[in-house]
């Protein structure tokens, strides 16, 4: 337990502070002893003490109003106070003053051992309870501010907290250059804010000097104790700093320095502040690095967006070339389409053609619904026929690899309203993608139920199935089971992330069911009325 808890014991009667100081040392406490409260009061302000174990009656200042200038000054310390003439009175105003229990003279050494004890453990639980407190707002705020702030906004309000809950005046981060030997002022909190704007190298300067060795620093009274900081000058009015590294996985990512001024707080840090400050920073540099992967992460789907939206405008020009001249070729080489290798490589071409129409379609429309372009055209729609519709222009594809489609649904009209269109793209990208991962022979089954004020749609294979732990990313877009250049089945990864931007801009919801080796089942689930319904059925929806 030694140098954990420093206490100051105050009283005037010498027999007293040695008794309680030998007890004590005894114990593993750091004991310092005064037998004035003035000169008490100066010990303090050269150094943070835990406890402060005062007399009640004492010449200059007793020991409620040394009370009250603790409490004031250093409000971390805790304070108990001896007296030999306790009254009721006397009682409730030492703990409405702030201290945390009185003890009788003379007194049991048992007592005020047990005393002690209880105090500094509710010392360290306070502390802990604080810091987790905080810790945990940390987490709240700071990811409602990643979400939609820079890391500037985050790294000041990372400081801000910081600052407030170890009773800081002043605070700084520095964030290390990629590739360079520079620290850069990125966040400043109080009275700082003239100092902390110019760059720094590392090995310069404090905020240098601990990024170079990258161990947290605690500084007394100024720097004339340090003499690795011998050359820079000697600022009077800071009583105390902590200057600690953001490290994350061995790689610097910043430094944070916290400052207590003479003329304001006037009191020091101690080893447990910067316990607590390590504590925050270990915190910090999660959050941080979980935010620049954010950010990477939404940079890089952001270039996949641009790069398929280009692509796609790209691959449209001559694929319209493509379709022409095909259709041009019937008209005016009929002797060489008729024949059999003539029909056999004609149908080679028409099927990949349409391919890749179904695989530009689906970039164009991935490519809106990230730009937040999609709109619906909701009407009423029979869902039935709409079943019916994608099985049969899926027909060919699913007879070239001997698969079965089954529709078992009821022959009956089920009528939702929905933007039909959308809902056969659904549909179809579902049947495409159950054909994809079936083996040849497998079946493929179609089912709808009703369920309340909702339809529950489904769609069946016997296909290779899902893993367990690949379940929730199937509807993530550029996701792929088998993520590998050699897998078997081609795509872009983005067939359900459109399933599922339909479906929630239907105010419904997808999800999936699979084992590895035992098929996958995909649902959707739509309401059967929407708002904004459009009755006008003879509409047809421009740009489709």
């Amino acid at each position: 337990m030694a140098d954990t808890y420093r206490i100051l014991i105050i009283d005037d009667e010498q027999g007293i502070l040695d008794l309680c100081k030998r007890i004590l040392e005894q114990e593993g406490y750091f004991v310092e002893v005064s037998d004035d409260g003035y000169k008490a009061i100066d010990i303090m302000s050269e150094s943070p003490f835990d406890l402060v174990l005062t007399d009640l009656c004492m010449p200059g200042i007793d020991g409620l109003e040394l009370l009250r200038k603790v409490k004031a000054t250093w409000p971390q310390t805790e304070v108990i106070i001896f007296t030999g003439q306790a009254t009721i009175e006397t009682a409730v105003e030492s703990l409405k003053g702030g201290a945390f229990d009185y003890v009788l003279k003379p007194f049991n050494i048992l007592d005020l051992l047990t005393t002690v004890h209880k105090c500094l453990e509710h010392t360290r639980l306070r502390r802990g309870e604080k810091i987790f407190r905080e810790t945990t707002y940390f987490y709240q705020l700071a990811e409602e501010v990643a979400g939609n702030k820079t890391e500037n906004e985050l790294l000041s309000f990372i400081l801000e907290r910081m600052c407030k809950t170890l009773y800081s005046d002043s605070g700084s981060i520095y964030m290390a250059l990629d590739d360079t030997e520079k620290l850069v002022p990125m966040a400043v909190y109080g009275g700082s804010k003239a100092r902390a704007h110019e760059e720094i190298r590392i090995g310069e300067r404090i905020a240098g000097w601990v990024a170079s060795v990258r161990k947290p620093m605690l500084l007394q009274n100024g720097l004339q104790q340090y003499p690795q900081f011998k050359d820079l000058p000697i600022r009077k009015e800071v009583v105390s700093s902590m200057v600690c590294p953001l490290i994350h996985r061995e790689t610097l990512l910043g430094i944070v320095c916290l400052t207590r001024f003479s003329y304001l707080t006037n009191y020091q840090f101690s080893d447990k502040d910067l316990e607590s400050l390590q504590i925050f920073i270990m915190h910090a540099t999660l959050i941080i690095t979980a935010m620049r992967h954010r950010h990477a992460h939404a940079e890089l789907d952001n270039l996949k967006s641009e790069f398929m939206a280009n692509v796609s405008h790209e691959l449209r020009t001559p694929l319209m070339a493509v379709t022409g001249a095909i259709e041009l070729l019937n008209d005016h080489a009929k002797s060489l389409v008729e024949t059999e290798k003539g029909k056999m490589f004609l149908d080679l071409i028409n099927r990949n053609i349409e391919r890749m129409r179904y695989l530009v379609n689906d970039l164009l429309d991935f490519s809106r619904m990230e730009r937040g372009g999609l709109k619906l055209l909701v009407r009423p729609m029979d869902l039935y026929q709409a079943v019916v519709e994608s099985i049969q222009d899926l027909s060919e594809r699913a007879k070239e690899k001997e698969i079965k489609i089954e529709n078992l649904m009821s022959s009956e009209k089920c009528e939702i309203q929905a933007d039909k269109e959308r809902i056969k793209q659904v549909l179809a990208n579902l049947i495409t993608n159950a054909i994809k991962f079936t083996n040849s022979g497998g079946s493929v089954k179609l089912d709808c139920k009703k369920s309340g004020d909702d339809i529950i749609i489904s769609v069946e294979d016997s296909g290779i199935g899902i893993p367990k732990d690949k379940l929730e990313k199937v509807f993530e877009k550029f996701f792929q089971v088998d993520g590998s250049v050699s897998r078997a089945q081609a795509g872009f990864g983005i067939g359900l992330a459109i399933v599922k931007s339909v479906v929630e801009a239907h105010a419904g919801r997808a999800w999936v069911e699979s084992e590895s080796g035992r098929g996958s089942k995909f649902f959707v689930q739509l309401p059967i009325k929407q708002e904004n319904v459009i009755d006008h059925s003879e509409e047809v929806q421009e740009g489709r």
